[in-house]
């Protein structure tokens, strides 16, 4: 029914974000970020000056990203387009990133970093979504090469960022149970 409904309308707003991840070492990716937003009308701010359509927010996001455990070691941003100049202002929360563990509650911990009042919500917004970028790059740059099958899953647990990640990783999910039995059979 939506699709019918939009089928001959005109967008009015557009929010694109783009990731990627690059091989840096043999252990370290690169995860590239940017959101675009694009409005398509003219609209009145809330002191009713008119906001002629274009670019809204352009932020570009590099963090590097290093193993054991997941974490990022650095972080360079780029406000390419905001819609005010003291939005840059918040460029300052920036390096609370680095030392920043990708793991459960990394959502939270950006919150808490950079959201809300503390800084930009576009920009905290783009972070958490890199977060699942970030675990996916990772884990394809890493497992181009065949990883060693655990001698138990206790060994795991610790540094194993998946196990409860999802309803699938949880310890009664498919994911898990076929590794014990990958660790059962290797045994």
């Amino acid at each position: 029914m939506l699709n019918k409904i939009i089928e001959n309308k005109t967008k009015i707003h557009t929010r694109d974000i783009q990731l990627a991840t690059y091989p840096h070492t043999d252990g370290q990716v690169i995860v590239h970020g940017v959101l675009k937003d694009q409005r398509y009308t003219k609209v009145f701010d809330i002191t009713g000056e008119v906001k002629e359509p274009g670019i809204v927010h352009h932020l570009d996001v590099k963090l590097l990203i290093k193993p054991d455990p997941l974490m990022i070691e650095d972080v360079q941003v780029q406000m390419v387009h905001v819609p005010l100049s003291e939005c840059t202002d918040t460029l300052d929360t920036v390096e609370k990133l680095k030392g920043l563990e990708i793991k459960s509650g990394f959502s939270k911990s950006i919150r808490d970093i950079m959201g809300g009042k503390k800084g930009c919500s576009h920009l905290c917004n783009l972070i958490i979504v890199m977060g699942q970028e970030i675990v996916q790059g990772w884990l394809a740059h890493d497992r181009r090469k065949k990883p060693l099958i655990p001698k138990d899953l206790d060994s795991i647990r610790e540094k194993n960022f998946l196990i409860d990640s999802c309803r699938m990783w949880t310890l009664q999910g498919p994911k898990v149970k076929s590794l014990k039995k990958a660790i059962e059979s290797n045994q």
